[in-house]
């Protein structure tokens, strides 16, 4: 077992971490930084901030092959006790842009408990440079163009939406040492 660092206050870098991720969600394509220097193997600070924050063990949470390894089990066993799932209907998902990850695969709630669904944790190579998103909706005043170098199946997803709002799945994009989220709320248009 390979135990490294979480954050170096916990409690205040917890604080401020979550403080900084209810700000990207609230102002979708807000880039913010988390407080971590160093993320656990391949995980990014930012992904490895963001698991710290959200995920205990009475969530669960879905790993993508492409990140799951011994380490970063160890990890989260030690640090979070979070339990790890095989199904896609888990609170949390953790994947890599890599696997080219399909959020239609992911829980995405009903009418009655929209909650239900997966807010779904993508480590992107990174966020500028990608295809030009313009985003509108609650938490906007006016239209925002990002540009996160996201794979085809998420692209797709932003532009089809296959659930009918209040359903679907709520995106956290990580690179680095930085983070940015577009919720469900948002309205994406792929230019």
């Amino acid at each position: 077992m390979t135990l490294l660092a979480s954050f170096t206050h916990p409690v205040a870098d917890a604080q401020r971490a979550f403080r900084r991720i209810l700000k990207a969600m609230s102002e979708p394509g807000v880039m913010v930084s988390l407080p971590l220097q160093q993320g656990w193997g391949d995980l990014s600070p930012a992904a490895t901030a963001v698991l710290l924050t959200l995920v205990d063990q009475e969530s669960a949470l879905w790993l993508d092959g492409h990140i799951d390894n011994d380490v970063v089990r160890s990890n989260l066993r030690f640090h979070t006790s979070v339990p790890i799932v095989d199904e896609r209907d888990a609170p949390f998902a953790l994947t890599h842009a890599a696997a080219n990850p399909d959020p239609a695969l992911f829980a995405s709630g009903d009418n009655m408990s929209p909650e239900k669904s997966t807010t779904l944790i993508v480590e992107v190579p990174s966020l500028s440079g990608g295809l030009t998103l313009r985003l509108s909706g609650p938490g906007l005043r006016e239209p925002r163009a990002v540009a996160p170098q996201l794979p085809e199946a998420i692209l797709h997803y932003l532009r089809e939406r296959p659930h009918p709002f209040p359903q679907g799945v709520d995106l956290i994009f990580t690179c680095g040492e930085a983070m940015m989220a577009l919720p469900r709320t948002t309205d994406v248009e792929v230019c």
